[in-house]
């Protein structure tokens, strides 16, 4: 997205077609150890070379979804980290060139399939065609693609709660205790209709934050409100899931416990939900 949106048709011809193709990987770079949420507190640095053709890049990133195989990273870095998140830059980096070096996979709770990792540039020398933007631009680029990668998150956390919802339902209709299918018990008809308007209410979140963006219009707020209140529904489906198939659910024979794990990297990564909520919260008082 933040390719296409501010990538000059050199850099979206030779970036962003080969990812979308499925010819080429690529990975989003913006936290780092110390800094997560506080962007501006960036570490990892870009000097401009006396020539002006190149930066040098110097410093380790942290949490790289697709980071061991991606071969193209949109990065951000400090050119002027004096003036915080308004001395930022944003570049295209082709992982192949020297000084960019791999470092551990980290061992998640889940989504243990999308491997993560550090990645440290050690004098990394980059061309400065590849900046997306110009200095300066790199945190709306990067507040850019995180309001539009909510969305997404959103709509990954409303599919990790179907399935834990739709095992519920099917398991409570096989399971027998007591003499009766426990679908038939009304402490479990109410977790599942719990369920189901959440569910309900997060696909409609969901939803409406992705029409908002298609037409145009701005889509901040309702991209925080989708991932957060649907983030939440995740942990709460996946946590009630469990609850219904019991010992069963505690299995690792069984598919809720891996949805289980799968849900709470939703409510942390492209935003915490109580960034989420800070953002929900400065739209409504400033709208007033």
């Amino acid at each position: 997205f933040g390719i296409k949106k501010f990538g000059t048709a050199e850099q979206k011809k030779n970036f962003l077609v080969p990812v979308a193709s499925g010819k080429k990987l690529g990975a989003f770079s913006l936290t780092e150890p110390q800094s997560g949420s506080d962007a501006g507190n960036m570490k990892v640095r870009a000097a401009r070379s006396v020539q002006g053709d190149h930066y040098i890049i110097n410093g380790r990133k942290s949490w790289v979804t697709s980071g061991p195989v991606a071969d193209y990273i949109v990065l951000f870095a400090a050119t002027q980290p004096e003036l915080k998140h308004r001395g930022t830059a944003c570049f295209l980096v082709d992982t192949k060139l020297p000084g960019f070096v791999v470092g551990k996979t980290e061992p998640k709770l889940g989504i243990r399939a999308s491997a993560t990792c550090e990645i440290t540039y050690e004098n990394y020398r980059i061309p400065a065609s590849h900046m997306l933007g110009k200095e300066g631009d790199g945190f709306k680029i990067a507040m850019s693609v995180l309001d539009a990668g909510r969305i997404g998150i959103a709509a990954q956390a409303l599919g990790i709660a179907q399935a834990a919802y739709e095992a519920s339902v099917g398991y409570a209709k096989e399971r027998e205790a007591f003499g009766a299918k426990i679908a038939e018990f009304q402490a479990i008809q109410w977790m599942i209709a719990d369920m189901a308007t959440r569910i309900e209410a997060s696909r409609l979140l969901v939803f409406n934050a992705a029409v908002k963006k298609d037409r145009g219009e701005k889509f901040s707020a309702e991209a925080s409100m989708a991932k957060l209140y649907a983030s939440e529904t995740a942990m709460w489906v996946t946590t009630k899931a469990i609850q219904v198939h019991g010992g069963a659910g505690y299995s690792k024979e069984l598919p809720v416990e891996r949805y289980f794990r799968d849900a709470k990297i939703t409510e942390i990564y492209e935003g915490t939900s109580e960034i989420q909520r800070l953002v929900i919260a400065r739209s409504a008082l400033e709208s007033k």
